[in-house]
C-alpha cells in the first residue's frame, strides 16, 4: 500500500529516479536546517513552482534504516567533535521502498566540503575482502575495528531545482536505537532540512524561504546527535550542545 503523501508535499511536480541522477552530488557543499513540523509545512508551501519532489509508484516519502560503524573508542564520533577536518563516518544505508543496501564512507574535508563514497552491498558480504578494502582505500580505517554503534531510521523526501544543480533533502520522523534496541529515542516533531549543492549558489529557493522565516544553519549528524541524545552521559557532548539544545526548543 503506498502511504499517502502530506500536504503540501502533494504540490509539488513530480520527478523520476532518472531525473535525480543528475544531481547526484557525491563531492558537494552541504548546508543543514532543523525546524519543527509546522514551519517545514510553511516553507515548503511556498515553493511548489520552484522545486521538484522525487516521486516512485505514487510515493513521494521513502524510508531509510541506517547503521553507523565506530571504533570501540568512538573514534569518529570524537573526530567530529572535536571539529577535526578530514573526518569520517561509515554506515550502512538501507533504502526499504527498492531494497537496495550501500556501505557508505562519508569525508568532510579541511574545505568543508562532503565526499560521499559507497558500494553496493549483499548484507552476507560484510565480512569480504572488498569492505576491507573499501573501507582502507576510502578512510584509512580498518574493518576489523568497526562495530556496529548506532541505528537510525527516518522517511525522506527529496526535492531538486530544476533550474540548477542543487538537491534538498527533507527527513522527519527520526529515531535513534542504540543496535541492540535496548535505548531508543524517537523525534517525531522534528523536520531535517539538508540543502545540497557542488558550490554556493548565487540563489537557492530553499535557502531563501528558509531564512526568511528566520531558520539559520545547524551543523547537523545525525550520528553524532542521535549519540548525544542516547549516550550522553557517557559521551563528550559539549560541542554539540547549541544544536541539543535547539532540538528541545523545537520538540518540547
Amino acid at each position: 500500500m503506498n502511504m499517502a503523501v502530506p500536504s503540501p508535499l502533494q504540490g509539488f511536480h513530480g520527478h523520476s529516479l532518472a531525473d535525480q541522477s543528475r544531481v547526484v552530488l557525491m563531492n558537494r557543499v552541504d548546508t543543514k536546517f532543523i525546524l519543527s513540523i509546522r514551519q517545514l509545512d510553511r516553507c515548503l508551501s511556498r515553493l511548489q513552482g520552484e522545486l521538484t519532489a522525487l516521486e516512485m509508484d505514487g510515493r513521494r516519502l521513502f524510508d531509510y534504516d541506517t547503521l553507523y560503524f565506530d571504533t570501540p573508542e568512538r573514534r569518529l564520533f570524537l573526530d567530529h567533535h572535536n571539529g577535526k577536518l578530514n573526518r569520517f563516518k561509515v554506515r550502512l544505508r538501507h533504502y526499504r521502498q527498492t531494497r537496495t543496501t550501500f556501505l557508505e564512507v562519508k569525508k568532510k574535508t579541511n574545505r568543508l566540503r562532503t565526499l560521499k563514497s559507497r558500494m553496493p552491498l549483499p548484507l552476507a558480504a560484510l565480512g569480504d575482502s572488498t569492505v576491507s578494502d573499501f573501507l582502507r582505500t576510502q578512510a584509512d580505517l580498518p574493518a576489523a575495528r568497526m562495530q556496529p554503534a548506532l541505528f537510525v531510521c527516518y522517511q525522506r523526501a527529496t526535492l531538486i531545482n530544476p533550474m540548477d544543480r542543487e538537491r534538498v533533502t527533507v527527513d522527519t520522523k527520526l529515531a535513534f536505537h542504540e543496535p541492540n534496541r535496548s535505548r531508543s529515542i524517537a523525534l517525531p516533531g522534528l523536520a531535517v532540512v539538508e540543502v545540497k549543492a557542488e558550490r554556493k549558489a548565487d540563489y537557492s529557493p530553499m535557502l531563501e524561504r528558509l531564512l526568511w522565516l528566520g531558520c539559520r544553519p545547524l551543523p547537523f549528524s545525525k550520528y553524532c546527535i542521535g549519540s548525544s541524545l542516547l549516550f550522553g552521559s557517557e559521551l563528550k557532548t559539549n560541542q554539540f550542545k547549541p544544536v541539543l539544545r535547539a532540538i528541545h526548543g523545537i520538540c518540547n
